[in-house]
């Protein structure tokens, strides 16, 4: 005689199993991380700094002050809508957007609040050794949050005295800890290095090269910190390859920027450079056409790199001497670890 047992539980095993089948599978977390040298930004803000300057009015304007500041004006508010065309553009629209040659804070809120329609929910300029009033920026779309900034590299001293006099950085890097709405954390930086304009001086690609070590040291404290997600993006002013030069004075510093290869980092902008594509316009200069706007991301982020492109433009190509380059990456999902961590502007020491 085979005795049935009733499990009263089991209808109830068999709907939940059923229901689960039926719901969809959660949605992946996408979002755009891009970066964009705007030429000269500072000036486009020269008509609107004229108009603030004399509210409230300290002393009578004269005609001729007025016809400056509308002329300053309206070619400014031309330059300004170029370049919020181009930030709206719907195939462009990062989330997360980081700006070389930028502006200052208040001229940066003045932007966004009166051109983008208050798109971006935060607004960063980064402090810098910056000589020629172009800054950093970081601009963050709503639902991102800004957790921890790291932006006090720009007091690390140089070991080799330079025009600089013993600062080895102008313009970066910094960083910042960025929260995504789905709660996922990774560390979002930009940087502006030193150009190439130092000609056949082994002492300046010397310097370059030593931006590019400690930049990727940086990276590296970062990464040892938590979140281990490490994405840099900026002007980095160089191609990838060693040229001449280069090879007898340390290298390339696009892959010192990078590191080698057991530290596990990656270019994800070399695909960009194996199809021969250029972020650096030049306008009408197309013997200059090169591809010196990169994107690094560490070890654990180059598995969720969907997609790297330079956003070209008809609009963008008058913008700017430099075209935006937009990464599309997949969220990880947000771990106990990440959403604890405190607050803080302090520097990673070794």
């Amino acid at each position: 005689m085979h005795c049935v047992v009733h499990d009263p539980s089991a209808p109830l095993i068999a709907l939940a199993v059923v229901l689960a089948a039926a719901l969809p599978a959660a949605a992946e977390e996408t979002f755009t991380v891009a970066t964009w040298n705007i030429e000269n930004w500072h000036t486009n803000f020269e008509g609107h700094r004229m108009r603030q300057a004399t509210r409230p009015a300290t002393r009578p304007v004269t005609e001729e002050q007025m016809e400056v500041m509308r002329q300053e004006g309206y070619q400014n508010d031309e330059d300004h809508w170029e370049v919020a065309q181009v930030v709206q553009d719907p195939a462009f629209s990062p989330d997360v957007l980081v700006v070389q040659e930028g502006a200052t804070k208040s001229d940066l809120e003045f932007f966004n609040k009166r051109w983008l329609d208050s798109a971006y929910a935060t607004v960063v300029q980064f402090p810098s050794n910056t000589d020629r009033n172009q800054h950093l920026n970081l601009l963050l779309k709503p639902g991102f949050k800004l957790v921890e900034r790291r932006d006090q590299y720009y007091k690390d001293p140089d070991a080799v005295p330079n025009d600089r006099g013993n600062r080895l950085f102008a313009r970066g890097p910094a960083f910042a800890l960025v929260e995504t709405p789905g709660g996922y954390r990774f560390w979002v930086g930009t940087t502006h290095q030193k150009s190439k304009q130092g000609g056949d001086n082994p002492a300046w690609v010397q310097w370059r090269n030593r931006e590019a070590l400690r930049t990727h040291q940086i990276m590296r404290e970062l990464e040892r910190t938590g979140p281990n997600d490490v994405i840099l993006l900026g002007d980095m002013n160089d191609t990838l390859g060693v040229d001449e030069l280069e090879a007898d004075n340390g290298g390339d510093p696009i892959a010192n920027l990078v590191g080698p290869p057991e530290d596990g980092f990656a270019l994800a902008t070399k695909p960009l450079a194996d199809k021969k594509e250029f972020s650096y316009g030049g306008y009408w200069r197309t013997d200059h056409r090169s591809l010196i706007d990169h994107v690094v991301v560490s070890g654990a982020m180059k598995d969720q790199v969907k997609d790297v492109r330079v956003l070209k433009t008809p609009l963008a190509s008058v913008a700017s001497d430099h075209y935006p380059v937009v990464v599309t990456l997949r969220a990880d999902e947000p771990s106990a670890a990440s959403t604890t961590r405190p607050a803080s502007n302090t520097r990673f020491e070794p």
